[in-house]
C-alpha cells in the first residue's frame, strides 16, 4: 500500500478569482418547506432549521469561463494491489477517481473535463468522484479551495491519508482518514467533526458520490420508505419504492424512469447499525457503500431523462460523458432537515465503498423488495454489520494521531485560530489537526487580522484596493471592537469590517451605523455598496439606488466586475432601462463582455429593441447559469411573445406569452429547466 503525490492533465476551465463583495446570509435563518400532508409528525421536526442561505466569511467563486484549456492539477494516489484512488487537494480533497484494477473499471463516475458550473453555495462546482460536504446545506464552501493532506501510520505501520480543515462558518474541525490495507478490495473511510467550543452548532454533512448512470441501473437500500419531491407543491412527501405518486406507473428505483430531474432520501430506521446503499448494474456489476449508524440517511438524485437534466449533464462535461447519478450518506432525514451539534462534541463514522459481481436476474427481478433483500445479502458477505462496527472502532482509534508528513497545504485560516486560541483563551485546537509546518510561507490573505491579533490594530487599507478578507467570528469581532478604543485605530477600513460582522450577525442597525461612519471617514464603493445592500433588504428599493448612484459617481466605473452586476440587477429591478444601457456601455470590455452582466442586460436590451443584441444573447453558451435558473428563458419567452404580439399590433398578454412557450421551445444552450414543460 503506498501513498504518494502526482499530477493528472486534463481538460478543464481554471476558476479565476473570487468575488470580493460580502454576501450576507438570509434573514431568515430557517426555510419555509412544504409538505403534502403524508410527513409524520416527527419527521417535520426541524425541517427547515437553520438551512437558510448563508456564505460569510468565504467569498463567491464566480470567475471562470467556458474556455478549456489543459490543466496540470496535483494529486494525492492511495493505493494497493486491487484500488487506486486519486484525490485532488487544490478541490475540497474531492476523491477524483476510484479505480478497480481486477476488473479494468472506474467505481465512481470520473468526469473526463473539469468544468466549473453554478451549483455550489460558492457558485463553482464541478461533477463526479466523491465531495465531503460540510457545515451548511449545499456544496460545501471548500468544494473548490484547497485543504490540507498529510500522511500517517497506523498502529501497525502502514501508511494511511488524512484530508482536513478548519471550517470557518460554524468553527469546527474536520479530518478524513483513508485507508486501503493491502490485500483489501474496498476503500476505507473515516470522518470526524469536532466542536470544540462553548455553544452548539447548526451541522450538516452529505457524503456525495457520483456513479455511472446507465439505462438500467437500479438503485438500492435498506428501506423502501422514502421522502420524495413533490413538485406541485414544491416540497416533500412520504412514500414508499419502488412507485411514487409523482411517475405514475414507473419503477423509480431505476433513475432513468424519471422523466424530470429528481432525488429521494431513504428513511433508514433509527434501529439500524450500518446503513448502506448500492446501485445495480446490467452488466452484472454492483456498486456499494456502507457505514456505521450516525451517517443514519440515504439519498438518490438524478437529473432526469428530458431536456434540461440531459443538457446539465452534457455541460457539467462533454456531450455524452456526462451521465452520472448521486448516492448519498448525511446526518438527516433529507438535507432541509437541521440539527445542531451540541458544544464540546466529536461525531464520527467509518464509511467502505466497493465493487462487486452480481446475478443480473435477481437484481433486476420486478418485485424491488424482493430484489432489495438479495442485495442486502451481497453487501453482507462484502461487510457485514458487525464488520463495519469493528472496523469503526480500529480507524478510530488511529484518529487522534498527528501527521507525519505534510503533502499539500491547505489556507492559513486554521493556523491563525490556533495562534488566537492560544494568545487569548489559554487553549489549542484539537489533536491530529497540522496546519503549519514551518516549512510553508504564511497565507496572505489572513495577514490583516493577523496585526489585529498581534499589535492590536487593523492595518489601514486605500479605499481603491480589494478589500482583505472577510470575519464574522463573535471573537473576532471582540477585539475588533476593542482595537476602536484608540483614535488612531479608528479607520474607514474598520469601521467597514465592523459593519460586514454587525451585519451578518443580524445587528442590522449597528452594522448600518458603522457604515455610515465609515463613509464619513472616507467614501467608498465598498461601503456605498453595503449601505445599499442593507437597503434594498429592507425593501427601500429607492434608497439602496440612491447609494448604488453615489458608488458610480465615485469614478464613474467600479474596481470590480461584481459592483457592475449588482448596480445593472437594481436599474432593471426598478425599470430604469434606459440607464441601464448607458451604465452598460460605460464599462470596461472585460466587464461588459462576462456572462452574467450579458444577461443582465438582455433585460433592458429587448424594453429598448436591441435586437441584434438580444438575438446574440440566445446563441451563447453561459458558464455561470445556476441549477434551475430560467430568467434566459424567460428573455426567450419574451422575445418571441414580443414577436408575435407586434405582428399582431397588440400588447403582450399573458396569453400571448403562454402562445410562444408553446410554440418556440428553447434552444438547447439556454435550457437548463430541471422540470420538464
Amino acid at each position: 500500500m503506498r501513498v504518494y503525490k502526482s499530477t493528472i492533465r486534463i481538460e478543464g476551465a481554471a476558476i479565476e478569482g473570487v468575488n470580493p463583495l460580502p454576501m450576507f446570509r438570509n434573514n431568515n435563518h430557517h426555510r419555509e418547506v412544504n409538505d403534502n400532508g403524508t410527513l409524520t409528525e416527527e419527521l417535520r421536526t426541524k425541517i427547515g432549521y437553520e438551512t437558510g442561505e448563508r456564505y460569510l466569511p468565504y467569498r463567491i467563486q464566480d470567475r471562470y469561463s467556458r474556455t478549456r484549456t489543459t490543466l496540470l492539477l496535483e494529486t494525492i494516489i492511495l493505493e494497493n494491489d486491487h484500488l487506486q484512488a486519486v484525490f485532488l487537494p487544490q478541490y475540497g480533497g474531492r476523491l477524483y477517481s476510484l479505480f478497480d484494477k481486477k476488473s479494468n473499471r472506474d467505481i465512481l463516475y470520473t468526469n473526463p473535463v473539469l468544468q466549473p458550473a453554478n451549483l455550489a453555495i460558492l457558485n463553482a462546482w464541478f461533477s463526479g468522484g466523491i465531495e465531503w460536504n460540510i457545515g451548511q446545506v449545499g456544496h460545501t464552501f471548500t468544494t473548490c479551495s484547497p485543504v490540507h493532506a498529510a500522511i500517517l501510520k497506523d498502529d501497525h505501520g502502514n501508511d494511511f491519508l488524512r484530508i482536513y480543515d478548519y471550517e470557518r462558518c460554524k468553527n469546527v474541525f474536520w479530518q478524513i482518514d483513508f485507508h486501503l490495507p493491502s490485500g483489501s478490495d474496498k476503500l476505507l473511510i473515516y470522518v470526524k467533526i469536532i466542536n470544540d467550543n462553548n455553544k452548539a452548532v447548526p451541522m450538516y454533512w452529505w457524503t456525495n458520490i457520483a456513479v455511472e448512470e446507465t439505462a438500467e441501473a437500479r438503485v438500492f437500500s435498506s428501506t423502501d420508505e422514502v421522502i420524495y419531491i413533490d413538485y406541485k407543491i414544491k416540497g416533500f412527501g412520504l412514500g414508499k419504492l419502488p412507485y411514487l405518486p409523482t411517475v405514475p406507473g414507473k419503477d423509480v428505483s431505476y433513475p432513468m424512469n424519471f422523466p424530470f430531474s429528481n432525488e429521494y432520501f431513504f428513511q433508514t430506521p433509527a434501529s439500524s447499525e450500518s446503513p448502506w446503499e448500492a446501485v445495480a448494474y446490467e452488466d452484472g456489476k454492483l456498486f456499494y457503500e456502507r457505514s456505521t449508524s450516525r451517517l443514519r440517511y440515504r439519498k438518490m438524485f438524478c437529473w432526469g431523462n428530458h431536456a434540461g437534466g440531459r443538457r446539465w449533464c452534457d455541460f457539467l462535461a462533454s456531450p455524452g460523458e456526462g451521465n452520472y447519478i448521486e448516492i448519498q450518506g448525511g446526518f438527516a432525514p433529507t438535507q432541509l432537515h437541521g440539527l445542531d451539534m451540541p458544544a464540546h462534541s466529536e461525531w464520527d463514522f467509518t464509511q467502505v465503498i466497493g465493487l462487486s459481481d452480481i446475478d443480473v436476474e435477481l437484481a433486476h427481478q420486478q418485485d424491488w423488495n424482493q430484489a432489495k433483500d438479495y442485495i442486502q445479502d451481497c453487501v453482507d458477505h462484502h461487510m457485514d454489520q458487525e464488520e463495519i462496527i469493528a472496523l469503526h472502532q480500529s480507524l478510530q482509534a488511529q484518529a487522534g494521531k498527528a501527521p507525519e508528513q505534510k503533502l499539500f497545504h491547505g489556507s492559513e485560516w486554521g493556523e491563525l485560530e490556533r495562534l488566537r486560541r492560544e494568545k487569548l483563551e489559554n487553549r489549542t485546537i484539537p489533536e491530529g489537526f497540522l496546519f503549519f509546518d514551518g516549512n510553508h510561507a504564511s497565507d496572505a490573505v489572513n495577514q490583516d487580522w493577523l496585526t489585529l491579533l498581534n499589535e492590536g490594530h487593523l492595518p489601514e487599507r486605500s479605499v481603491h484596493e480589494i478589500p482583505s478578507d472577510w470575519m464574522v467570528q463573535a471573537e473576532w469581532l471582540d477585539l475588533l471592537q476593542a482595537s476602536l478604543q484608540s483614535a488612531r485605530n479608528q479607520t474607514w477600513n474598520v469601521y467597514m469590517h465592523l459593519g460586514v460582522m454587525l451585519y451578518e450577525n443580524g445587528k442590522e442597525d449597528e452594522a448600518i451605523e458603522a457604515w455610515e461612519t465609515s463613509i464619513r471617514q472616507q467614501p467608498s464603493v465598498w461601503v456605498y455598496r453595503n449601505l445599499a445592500e442593507a437597503m434594498k433588504r429592507r425593501g427601500l428599493t429607492d434608497s439602496a439606488l440612491g447609494y448604488w448612484k453615489r458608488a458610480y459617481s465615485l469614478s464613474q466605473s467600479f474596481p470590480d466586475l461584481a459592483l457592475a452586476e449588482e448596480y445593472l440587477n437594481l436599474l432593471i429591478e426598478k425599470e430604469q432601462y434606459e440607464e441601464a444601457w448607458r451604465v452598460y456601455h460605460s464599462l470596461p470590455e472585460s466587464f461588459s463582455s462576462s456572462d452574467r452582466i450579458q444577461i443582465i442586460v438582455g433585460a433592458a436590451a429587448l424594453e429598448l429593441d436591441q435586437e441584434d443584441f438580444v438575438k446574440r444573447l440566445f446563441l451563447q453558451e453561459f458558464a455561470v447559469i445556476r441549477e434551475g435558473e430560467v430568467l434566459i428563458l424567460e428573455l426567450w419567452y419574451k422575445y418571441n411573445a414580443k414577436k408575435l404580439a407586434g405582428a399582431r399590433n397588440e400588447a403582450i398578454t399573458a396569453a400571448i406569452l403562454e402562445e410562444a412557450k408553446l410554440k418556440f421551445p428553447p434552444p438547447a444552450n439556454i435550457d437548463f429547466r430541471m422540470i420538464g414543460e
